[in-house]
Parts: C-alpha cells; structure tokens; sequence
C-alpha cells in the first residue's frame, strides 16, 4: 500500500531519518513509538503529504485515502455537530446537496412540464443513488461514532463552535473515522478522552479493516490497539512483528547486548589505544603500529540512545487525622445569580 525508500530528512540541519526502507501494507495495525524529538510526528507528517523528504520517496497505491489526526487540535465553525460530521462522508454530502437544489427548483412556479419532468427524474436517480450508498445506515453510523466519542443526541443539533478543544479533537476523529479510509494516522488521540470514549476507541480499532498508525504514550491503548510496531531509533525506522508489550521485551533484550557490545568494543579501543601508545616511536614495531591505527579507525562505535528521563514523586505519609477530617453542614455557592450548590450535607 506504501513503499518507503531510501527516505531521508532534516530538521534544524540534524538529521531525523537517514535512508529508511519499509512497507505499509493493508490492514496494519502498527504503534509508532521512539523518544520525544525522535521524528515520530514528521514521519506522520511525510506519510500524509504535508513534509517532503530530503532525498528518497514515498511511493503510495494509485486511489490510496489516508486520514490524519494531528495533535493540534482544529476548530469547526458554522455547521451543527451532525451536519459537520456526515460532511466527512462525501459522496452523500453532494447527493444531499444536490437534493437540495432540485427540491427548491420544483418550487418555481414559472418551471415549464419538460423542466419540472427533467427535475423529477434526477430527484428519483438522487434517491436511488442515496440507496445504493447506504444513506439510511450511514444516519445510524454517525449516531452510533458520535455517542461512542461521548457526545450526545443533544449535541448532534450544537453548532459546533459551541465546543471545547477537547472535544473539537473528538470531532475530527469522528470525521476520520467515518471516512472509509485505507490507512488512519493518529498522534496521540488518546489526549482528550475519557475512560469510556477510549475503550470505545479501541474497540473500533481493533474491528476496523482500515490499516492504522499510532503515535500514543497510553500504554494499555497501543497494546489494545496494535500487532506491529514501528520504532524511530537512532535516524532509523525499524519494523517489529508484535504489539508494544512484546516490542519492550525485545527492547530491554537489545539494550542489555548493546551495553555488553560496548564494553567489550571499549575494552578493545583501549588495548589498541594502549598499543599505539606504547609503540608508537619504536621503529621495529612500526608496521604493527600502523596496523592497530588501520582498526582504531575501523571501528563503529556502538551508540546507546539515552532513556527519557522518568518522574518519580514520592508523597510523604500524611499524618493521622480524625475520624471525620471533612464536614460538610448545608453549603450553597453561587456565581452571579445562578445557584451552582444548594444545601450540600456531606
């Protein structure tokens, strides 16, 4: 479905990604994951088509239809949540619309009978196409991708610049989702849901036959959600066949033979080092010299990436307190006029 080769690109003059080679095929589920400022949002980014690379290409299947979830959260403004989100869904967006402008048309009362025949006729092949589309399902999917992302039947008549960021978010994920896309792309899309818009989330991702990739920091939601796994790692893209847990295992595997590939390369230097340091004026032993200064420069060293450093808070004991450390006797608050607490007893 996708083709990457040789892809290579820069950013701020340092190089991100240095002649990766892989495929994307039909149906992956695949987590994308690295160290922050690794390139994981620009390799979204060039798969989408909004970067180009340095040098190298990224060859897509000719009709290919991505979606992209950006973390920068976009706003809607002027159509009501439901009108907003079937617009997502094209072919039955123009149909509606043209719907629209041949019922208004019929209104005329100066349409001649061969006008007014010629309007019928398309009205009849719009409803006929509207069934081929599957128009009185596509209601109920929208309903039903809303409600998941934890709107309700209220919301559906909202316009949508009535709405927060977060759930701004909720609604281009909605719009993607509907979309019928061959591969969605998504960077962090867990940010702004709740326990239950999530474990709705992973349920339809886990019966989509859309291919999918996932930049998440939410652990439980990537392993859910994925059986592939893409890593950025030192300005390469590496392809894992397993899900997160298992691409961690492997993970904590290569980081212990890399240490142990180090120390034994870092002994090495030092005997060479050590070597030419001793022998380095005495003539007799100048071609040996020589030898050892020839695989000094040979060597690649091994380079391990830094882990992202963790936060560990540690709360002190609190001290004893008494039976009931909080009483709440008949509380009301209120802003301005209206009255957001009334007789609390608690």
């Amino acid at each position: 479905m996708i083709d990457i080769q040789n892809l290579s690109i820069q950013f701020t003059g340092e190089n991100l990604f240095e002649n990766v080679n892989l495929k994307i095929s039909r149906h992956d589920k695949i987590a994308l994951v690295g160290s922050n400022g690794a390139g994981k949002s620009t390799f979204l980014k060039l798969l989408y088509g909004l970067e180009q690379p340095e040098s190298g290409s990224i060859k897509k299947q000719k009709g290919i239809r991505i979606g992209y979830l950006p973390q920068e959260i976009i706003g809607f403004k002027g159509n009501r949540l439901f009108e907003e989100v079937k617009s997502s869904l094209q072919n039955i967006a123009t149909l509606e619309e043209r719907e629209k402008i041949v019922i208004e048309a019929l209104n005329d009362i100066n349409l001649s009978e061969d006008e007014r025949a010629e309007l019928i006729d398309e009205l009849g092949e719009i409803h006929q196409r509207k069934e081929e589309l599957d128009f009185y399902s596509a209601n109920s999917k929208i309903e039903k991708v809303l409600i998941g992302l934890g709107f309700s039947e209220k919301d559906f008549f909202r316009y949508t610049d009535e709405f927060s960021g977060g759930w701004q978010m909720r609604i281009q994920m909605a719009k993607i989702l509907l979309s019928e896309n061959d591969l969605i792309l998504m960077d962090e899309p867990t940010n702004h849901l709740d326990i239950d818009s999530l474990e709705w989330l992973i349920d339809y991702l886990q019966n989509t036959s859309s291919a999918i990739i996932v930049v998440s920091h939410d652990r439980h939601f990537v392993t859910s959600v994925t059986t592939k796994t893409l890593e950025v790692y030192n300005r390469q893209i590496n392809f894992y066949s397993g899900n997160y847990s298992q691409y961690l295992l492997f993970k904590e595997e290569r980081e212990k033979q890399l240490i142990s590939l180090q120390k034994q390369q870092e002994k090495k230097i030092k005997e060479l080092e050590k070597f030419i340091e001793r022998f380095r004026y005495k003539a007799t032993k100048a071609k040996q010299v020589q030898s050892r200064i020839k695989q000094l420069e040979k060597i690649e060293v091994v380079e391990i990436m830094e882990e992202e450093k963790k936060i560990e808070l540690h709360f002190p004991e609190p001290s004893m307190s008494g039976i009931i450390p909080v009483e709440l006797v008949n509380i009301s608050h209120s802003y301005n006029d209206i009255n957001v607490l009334k007789d609390i007893n608690l």
